[in-house]
């Protein structure tokens, strides 16, 4: 946006007078009556100092674009969101290993040579994961989960011949309420204390508060011989491990999830401009989305949740709900529900000016609640997201823009400078108005004065603006001031031109501060230079 140029003087402005004397023809100069040793003359020049357009876009953060964003009518917002993930509710949902042992009475008898199998022994009977507090009414198991049986005969031996009759007697398993495709889990067990293992990978069970049936029978396999079967016992296991889902159904009970650890959103893309600023934005929203994909009442607490300042200090963030949350939850398995959540001080907040948000959220489920019917799958999360909106539309004071330019004019020769004015035209589209200095400094930055006598600095006119705080014209200022001799020497002693500007929004006729907006399209366009005018005395004669 910023150019500085360099002028030379000497013979290109003495070659400049005589072409133009030549030029009015030989009635004016005629070389053959005159003889031309030396020229004296006053021309101006106008040295540019700086010129561009300043946008928006120009005050806040560049290395946050992505969270610049711009309404269909051109008003310019900042647009933060951030998900904030609960500690998983399915975390609650942790179902330890189950373990069951019966024992079934073997009456003794003889048993003739048989060539068809007799079913010697049908028990079924009704077992409990008792899981607690979980009372489930379905469950379809996920890969890893299995189920282990093993079977022994006591005594395994009752006549220590080295012959059981036991070793004719096969266990088949059945769980009428575990399917898989439609079909029931039935297994036959064949060999005694051996462990035998089966994948639930994809059963469904389908069972009444943690219940379901468990089906035993005794079967006697076809044998040649004679058999004495003594009377005994036999002793059956039967051993959940790793029991995990795809999804589950029941009522999971009240429960707590524990808090996840305090985090912090930054808010940056305010940058420098507004840092140490009196700013007041008409329309700000801040919102909460819980989405919900458990089929469980839930609640949601923040605590706590506040915008902070690097300072220490810090402003609550109020719901226009109670917190914690109740949170709407979805009709099926695979679908979400939604729940939005304002910030009623909002306004207050973004007023603030914020460098963080700072919250801890827990979440509980059923609170207070004994019998329900939930669900949820594997794949279910309960996640809370933040979102910021802020319209660029309201008041603003005390923003300050800095820039620094290079500037180069040692090859002009102070001495022949006799006035100099600073020259500069405004035309703001920007509803700011702004007092502008320019600091002289050196290679090194140091700054060894200012252009700008302190009544010379407001020289940026706002524009004005609609009812609504839209642009109506802009504000043109254009200004001549006389800079001294003095400080035109320190100009030519200037490596660093630094422009510092310090900008407000209008105020109407009583004082008090108007709304206004700022949209992309609006724009600051600034030239600045100095018209000096020089003390020209050339000699011509090359003795």
């Amino acid at each position: 946006m910023n150019l500085f140029t360099k002028r030379r003087t000497g013979i290109y402005l003495v070659t400049c007078v005589i072409l133009s004397l030549w030029s009015c023809g030989e009635d004016i100069i005629n070389t053959d009556d005159y003889e031309i040793d030396r020229v004296t003359a006053n021309p101006s020049i106008a040295l540019p100092l700086a010129y561009g357009s300043v946008g928006i876009s120009d005050f806040l953060n560049t290395d946050d674009q992505e969270n610049i964003k711009v309404y269909d009518d051109g008003l310019v917002y900042l647009f933060y969101e951030e998900k904030l993930v609960t500690r998983s509710v399915r975390e609650l949902l942790s179902f330890p290993d189950k373990s069951f042992m019966k024992t079934y009475p073997v009456l003794g008898g003889f048993l003739p040579a048989t060539t068809t199998e007799n079913e010697r022994l049908t028990v079924s009977s009704t077992e409990s994961f008792a899981f607690d507090p979980e009372k489930l009414r379905e469950i379809k198991f996920k890969e890893g989960t299995s189920l282990t049986f093993q079977y022994q005969f006591t005594p395994d031996d009752p006549f220590d011949d080295g012959d059981p009759s036991f070793d004719y007697f096969d266990i088949l398993i059945e769980l009428p309420d575990f399917t898989l495709n439609g079909v029931s889990f039935s297994e036959r067990i064949t060999t005694q204390s051996a462990p035998s293992v089966f994948s639930l990978e994809d059963y469904v069970a389908t069972l009444d508060d943690n219940e379901f049936e468990l089906k035993v029978t005794l079967i006697e396999r076809a044998h040649d011989n004679f058999l004495v079967l003594p009377p005994s016992q036999v002793e059956v296991e039967m051993s959940f491990t790793s029991i995990d889902f795809q999804y589950v159904r029941g009522f999971f009970g009240d429960q707590t999830t524990g808090a996840i650890p305090a985090e912090a959103i930054q808010v940056t893309a305010f940058g420098d401009a507004l840092s140490k600023s009196g700013v007041s934005f008409a329309d700000p929203k801040v919102t909460f989305a819980v989405h919900n994909e458990y089929g469980i009442p839930t609640s949601v607490d923040f605590h706590p949740l506040e915008a902070r300042k690097a300072d220490g200090t810090s402003l609550p963030l109020v719901f226009d709900v109670p917190n914690p949350v109740q949170t709407s939850a979805p009709a099926e398995l695979g679908e979400f529900s939604i729940t939005n959540v304002s910030v009623v001080n909002a306004a207050d907040l973004l007023d603030f000016v914020p460098e963080e948000f700072y919250y801890e959220v827990s979440s509980r489920i059923n609170e207070g609640l004994t019998t329900g019917d939930n669900f949820c799958t594997d794949t279910s999360s309960l996640d809370v997201t933040m979102r910021v909106e802020i319209p660029l539309y309201g008041t603003a004071s005390n923003i300050i823009m800095a820039d620094t330019f290079e500037i180069d004019l040692e090859d002009i020769d102070n001495t022949e400078i006799e006035t100099a004015t600073l020259v500069s035209r405004v035309t703001n589209e920007l509803p700011l108005n702004a007092d502008l200095q320019f600091y002289l400094a050196d290679e090194e930055y140091v700054i060894f004065d200012s252009l700008f006598a302190p009544n010379q600095t407001n020289i940026v006119k706002a524009s004005t603006v609609t009812a609504s705080g839209e642009l109506d014209e802009p504000g043109v200022s254009i200004t001549e001031l006389e800079v001294s001799k003095e400080k035109m020497e320190k100009l030519f002693e200037t490596k660093k031109l630094i422009l510092k500007a310090r900008m407000n929004t209008p105020v109407n006729a009583s004082g008090d501060p108007i709304d206004v907006q700022f949209k992309s399209d609006y724009k600051m366009d600034v030239n600045f230079g100095i018209k000096v005018k020089l003390k020209l005395d050339v000699s011509l004669n090359e003795d």
